[in-house]
């Protein structure tokens, strides 16, 4: 390489590293950017001289060594950024913490020290039975269901005789007809009953309002309803509120013989019976019976 080439190959070589220099200026302080600016290009027309160039090229070598010295060996300081934590305290930059990092490291330093302990797994339903632990209701056991179907009954009874006790007072129409005779009449679809005897159709009646017309029986003639007791195995003489009382004036204790009927609402201490009947005096009444006029009681199945 001729030393012309030389020549040339260095200036351009150190104009550019002069180029990078003062690029880096600009990221210097102010006072140090514009102590080192200097002039990229003759503002004389030809150029400058080769021996100028030369001398300005050492000065731009110079003063980039000088600023090489000047550089410091460890970088600045980190700026403290503080970010908010979800405790509202900030963190140095590069350790920027998400919300609820402060909890999370609590919770991870209590693990490790052995002062928390995580919940045990869900285990099924027969595992947590075996420890003594919650298992699935079983079914009710079978008592259980009985005191419940008892309770259905005795409901039963007391809508029964509470509807019997609501019409008492009422009685035959000045013709002699009954509303329970017609009722009868119509529910039967047949005709003849309307001035009838209705004691036992007045039963009927409150038997059909609470849908126990299997339970109780609807009839019009009372030994074939006592009748039907017997053939079911629900007719005796032990007395229970809610059963139908089957009588015979005449004391005895044959079915065929029975002539009238009413509805037991209490058993008395003295083994009489409290009833409500129709078709006494032409009227539904109250009354009190004792066991030497009572043919049987028939038991509805309230229960079932």
């Amino acid at each position: 390489m001729s030393a012309l080439s030389r020549v040339f190959y260095r200036g351009t070589l150190s104009a550019g590293l002069a180029f990078t220099a003062l690029a880096g200026f600009a990221a210097l302080p102010a006072e140090a950017a514009a102590t080192a600016a200097l002039p990229v290009a003759d503002d004389r027309p030809g150029g400058a001289p080769f021996a100028e160039m030369q001398s300005r090229i050492a000065e731009i070598e110079s003063r980039i060594e000088t600023l090489q010295r000047r550089a410091p060996q460890e970088p600045p300081a980190e700026t403290a950024l503080r970010t908010p934590d979800s405790a509202g305290t900030g963190t140095q930059a590069g350790e920027l913490r998400l919300p609820g990092q402060a909890r999370l490291d609590e919770v991870q330093a209590q693990l490790e020290s052995g002062d928390l302990r995580l919940p045990d797994p869900i285990q099924p339903a027969d595992a947590r039975t075996r420890a003594g632990g919650l298992g699935l209701p079983e079914a009710a056991p079978q008592d259980a269901r009985t005191q419940a179907a008892g309770g259905t009954a005795a409901a039963r009874v007391r809508q029964v005789v509470t509807t019997a006790l609501d019409k008492v007072g009422e009685g035959e129409r000045k013709d002699g007809t009954t509303f329970y005779g017609a009722w009868y009449d119509g529910y039967t679809d047949q005709k003849g009953f309307a001035g009838a005897a209705w004691c036992d159709m007045f039963l009927s009646w409150v038997a059909v309002q609470h849908g126990l017309e299997k339970q109780m029986g609807v009839f019009a003639y009372t030994p074939w309803h006592a009748e039907w007791f017997k053939k079911q195995g629900r007719f005796d003489r032990k007395p229970q509120a809610g059963d139908l009382v089957f009588f015979d004036w005449a004391g005895s204790r044959s079915i065929s013989a029975i002539d009238h009927i009413g509805l037991v609402t209490g058993v008395n201490p003295d083994g009489s019976v409290s009833t409500v009947e129709g078709n006494i005096s032409d009227k539904v009444v109250t009354r009190t019976r004792t066991m030497d006029t009572i043919v049987g009681f028939g038991h509805p199945a309230y229960g079932g």
